[in-house]
C-alpha cells in the first residue's frame, strides 16, 4: 500500500515516542479535552470520543492554517452549530445541480490550492519551531566502549521508566541512534533515552 501511495515508511526506536512527535501531540491533544469533559463522569469518557474528535477536525490547526476536515475533503465542516446558524437566519438554500465531472475539477482544484497553502504555512511555522528549539538544544555525542544507563520501563508497570545499567555501548547508528549490548542481545535506542554512566571515586 505505501509503494502504490508513494509514501515513504519512518521507523522509530523502542520506548521513545516522543520520536513519533505528531502522533503523541495529537493524544495529548485528545487527552486534555478527555479530562475536561469527564471531570464528573470518568467513566463515561467513551460518549465523548466521537464529539470530540469531531471538534478537533473542524477547528483550524494554528500551524496549518485550515482544518484537518478542510485539508482531507476541501471544503468546510458542515457541523452542528452550522446547521443551527443556517435555520436561525433561514441561510439554507438548495444547493445548486452539477455534473460529478465539474465537481471532480472544482474539488480537486480546491484541494490542491488549499494543500499548497497549508504546505507554505507548515514551512513557515517549523521555522519557528526550529527557531525556539535550537535556543534550548545541545549536542549531546556518545562513542563506541561508552557505559550507558537506559531509561526503560519497569517490570511492574509499562508507563513507569526507570534508569538501568550501566550496558556497553557498541556503535553509533546515525545521527541520534546507537546501538547498545544488553548481554543477551544488542538493541537501538535513541540517545534520549540513554545517560553516559560515570563511576564514583571510591574515595
Amino acid at each position: 500500500v505505501s509503494r502504490l501511495l508513494s509514501m515513504t515508511q519512518l521507523h522509530t526506536t523502542p520506548y521513545h515516542p516522543m520520536a513519533n512527535g505528531l502522533v503523541e501531540k495529537f493524544n495529548g491533544t485528545i487527552k486534555m479535552m478527555m479530562r475536561r469533559m469527564c471531570q464528573e463522569k470518568p467513566k463515561d469518557w467513551g460518549r465523548y470520543l466521537a464529539p470530540l474528535l469531531f471538534a478537533y477536525r473542524e477547528v483550524p490547526q494554528a500551524s496549518l492554517g485550515f482544518s484537518p476536515f478542510e485539508l482531507l475533503y476541501g471544503r468546510h465542516v458542515r457541523g452542528p452549530l452550522s446547521v443551527l446558524k443556517e435555520l436561525w437566519t433561514n441561510e439554507a438554500l438548495e444547493p445548486e445541480i452539477r455534473t460529478t465531472y465539474e465537481y471532480v475539477c472544482e474539488l480537486r482544484n480546491r484541494l490542491e490550492a488549499t494543500c499548497r497553502l497549508a504546505h507554505e504555512e507548515l514551512e513557515r511555522s517549523g521555522a519557528r519551531y526550529k527557531k525556539y528549539y535550537d535556543k534550548k538544544a545541545r549536542n549531546r555525542a556518545l562513542s563506541a566502549g561508552d557505559r550507558v544507563l537506559i531509561l526503560l520501563p519497569t517490570d511492574d508497570n509499562k508507563l513507569l521508566m526507570q534508569w538501568r545499567g550501566p550496558y556497553p555501548v557498541m556503535a553509533r547508528k546515525g545521527e541520534v541512534d546507537y546501538a547498545v549490548d544488553l548481554g543477551h542481545a544488542t538493541r537501538l535506542f535513541h540517545i534520549n533515552m540513554l545517560k553516559k554512566y560515570e563511576e564514583r571515586d571510591p574515595t
